[in-house]
């Protein structure tokens, strides 16, 4: 019985560690490793954490329960997004990363808000991997702690190359 469990705990923990790390973000600066230490910027990391997560996961619930009801993003697509529209977006594939890293380059309180900038580097999940292509974006994010949850409020991200 203890060599069973012992076996099943290598197995669960091998593929535990063989999956690849899909969402990330690091401190683009000492800056922000500092700005870290306030809890309600680590807060908005934390749910920034969850959000790049459930793109990757194709977790469309998850996602849009970190959406604000007023949401407003202007989109890499050169278009404005509201909440349901984004919330759609996201449930049709369109979010849909089989990466999602961030380099934060500035976080900052604004009122009782955390503003986010920096890059994010994603790779869109495609039907022919061989078009997938690694995407870099610069990006402004504003999350506001909502009824005790952080929630993305504003966001702002434009292409900048695709290699």
């Amino acid at each position: 019985m203890t060599v069973r469990r012992s076996v099943l705990c290598l197995l669960v923990t091998g593929l535990l560690l063989s999956e690849p790390a899909a969402a990330a973000w690091k401190a683009g600066n000492p800056d922000v490793a500092l700005a870290v230490r306030d809890d309600r910027i680590a807060g908005a990391l934390a749910a920034v954490d969850e959000i790049d997560r459930a793109a990757v996961r194709d977790d469309h619930a998850a996602f849009i329960a970190l959406l604000a009801d007023d949401l407003a993003v202007n989109n890499p697509q050169n278009g404005v997004s509201v909440r349901g529209a984004t919330g759609q977006r996201s449930a049709a594939g369109q979010i849909s990363y089989t990466r999602y890293d961030r380099v934060i380059d500035y976080a900052g309180l604004r009122g009782d808000m955390v503003l986010l900038m920096g890059e994010e580097i994603v790779v869109p999940k495609t039907e022919d991997a061989v078009s997938a292509r690694e995407t870099h974006r610069r990006f402004t994010d504003l999350w506001k702690l909502v009824d005790g949850r952080w929630k993305l409020t504003a966001r702002q991200a434009t292409i900048i190359s695709r290699p």
